[in-house]
């Protein structure tokens, strides 16, 4: 794709994304409000100039604006998020506004004005939810199996005597389903020391093992530093293409081969024969199983071609690909898709708690925070990737929908989790007003609130500078 059309496809994901999370968002204060007797002045989707508005019958304005980088509601009495009325202010506005006071957000109870505030980030989980239900629902699942495919040399997994066939079934007590609960596991962990629990030969092993930091290069160029393990997920050693006039093709190697063994080394996975043809410097033998052949074929691998570092040995060298990963595929009921809509969501919110945890205990680096820049380009490459390898417009169209779908179910437990944080400005910072307020039984001074504003704004300030810093960086990656 060009660059203007790789421009444009970003855009429209991003805007796609931040427009459901941020409008769910606001739905949810919009709606708690409503249930609790409160008047929303305003209601905006973006920032910045209106493009169109109009008024409903419940005096309502809602607005389209030209940023859509956000959104907000305005309740009545609402001065914005820099603080609440303490005592004296409530009652100079409740004399100016009379009659109305009973529709202001201001005047409501306690636990009426927790609920507002909480009812966003509420929203947010709902949303993800419904999201990941409604795909399982729909679609069903496929779970790439947590089997291991391949061990590097000297990596902690090495170190701590994990093999090729082994299945991990758990990491510090929580339960490993899919090879993506690995990574998400050891990704928030950080230099966490880790309880692995893997299964071999139908016994389950403890073991024991720190991840190491890695400097990872993604199929778009950029890399990052992530906690490894050092395994690779399983596929059968069963040939699934091959490259025309490639090694491979010379060697005789045909389509639906099984690989089973290098000279007199058994093959047990693809990613094994592959780690192999890495460090290969001549030419070597294969036994494969074609039918009810077993034939010896010999091959000599090329020189890794230029471009072709991220991708497998076993294509760059010999122009050969596997057949496909241990993949489960899973239909799910409407109770069961609920149930994994839940779980899916628990899951997120337990590997961000975690993540974060870590960042402040000094075990886990705070480089995997992102900004707008790095919403952007996540939107961006998952919508290249969807539309990639896809025979018609209505197929790519399809998965480009679903993948977003999906990355806007994650995002929106990410704002749901971020907004809940007890920092003033967020919602999480209101509901410690509030539980002052039921303790003290009287608001916060104005004084404190302004302080704690300040405060609260120099930190989310930084937080977002040191996402940018890591977006900013990722990018410079992928161009030098």
């Amino acid at each position: 794709m060009s660059l203007i059309g790789d421009g444009f496809l970003t855009i429209f994901s991003f805007v796609f994304l931040i427009s459901i999370v941020v409008v769910i968002h606001e739905l949810g204060h919009y709606w708690a409000g409503r249930f609790c007797g409160v008047h929303a002045e305003a209601f905006s989707m973006g920032f910045g100039p209106t493009l169109f508005s109009w008024r409903d019958k419940r005096g309502t304005v809602w607005r389209v604006a030209a940023l859509p980088l956000g959104g907000y509601v305005k309740f009545l009495g609402d001065a914005g998020a820099a603080s609440e009325p303490d005592a004296d202010k409530l009652a100079q506005l409740r004399a100016q506004m009379g009659e109305a006071a009973d529709r202001c957000y201001h005047f409501k109870p306690i636990w009426q004005r927790a609920f507002i505030t909480a009812a966003g980030p509420i929203a947010n989980f709902i949303l993800a939810i419904t999201i990941f239900a409604g795909l399982s629902l729909t679609l069903g699942n496929r779970e790439l199996q947590p089997v291991v495919g391949a061990v590097v040399a000297e990596s902690p997994a090495a170190s701590a005597g994990i093999q090729v066939g082994d299945r991990v079934v758990a990491i510090d007590g929580r339960e490993v389903r899919a090879f993506n609960d690995i990574m998400r596991i050891v990704i928030s962990s950080g230099t966490s020391e880790l309880s692995v629990e893997i299964e071999r030969d139908g016994t389950v092993i403890p073991l024991q093992m720190v991840a190491a930091r890695n400097t990872v290069e993604d199929e778009f160029g950029g890399s990052r530093r992530l906690p490894q393990l050092g395994i690779q997920a399983f596929s059968e050693p069963v040939i699934g293409g091959i490259e025309n006039a490639g090694p491979a093709a010379q060697a005789g190697f045909q389509v639906g081969d099984r690989i089973i063994s290098i000279g007199d080394e058994a093959v047990v996975s693809f990613q094994q024969f592959s780690q192999f043809v890495a460090l290969a410097v001549d030419a070597f033998d294969v036994g494969v199983e074609r039918g009810d052949q077993v034939l010896s074929l010999t091959v000599e691998p090329r020189d890794t071609p230029e471009g072709a570092t991220n991708v497998s040995p076993a294509y760059a060298r010999l122009g050969m690909l596997s057949a496909g990963r241990f993949v489960e595929y899973r239909r799910y009921n409407p109770i069961e898709a609920v149930g994994y809509g839940i779980g899916q969501t628990g899951a997120v919110v337990s590997t961000t708690v975690d993540y974060v945890t870590n960042i402040v205990t000094g075990r886990a680096s705070p480089e995997l925070l992102n900004g707008p820049l790095g919403i952007a380009t996540a939107a961006g490459q998952v919508a290249q990737r969807s539309i990639e390898g896809h025979s018609s417009a209505f197929d790519a169209a399809r998965a480009l929908l679903v993948n977003l779908i999906n990355l806007a179910g994650v995002l929106s437990v990410g704002l749901g989790l971020v907004n809940l944080l007890p920092i003033p400005i967020l919602d999480g910072g209101h509901l410690v007003y509030y539980g002052y307020e039921a303790v003290a039984r009287r608001p916060l001074s104005m004084k404190a609130q302004a302080l704690g504003f300040r405060v609260g704004l120099v930190f989310v300030l930084g937080l977002m500078l040191v996402a940018t810093w890591n977006d900013i960086n990722y990018k410079l990656s992928q161009w030098f």
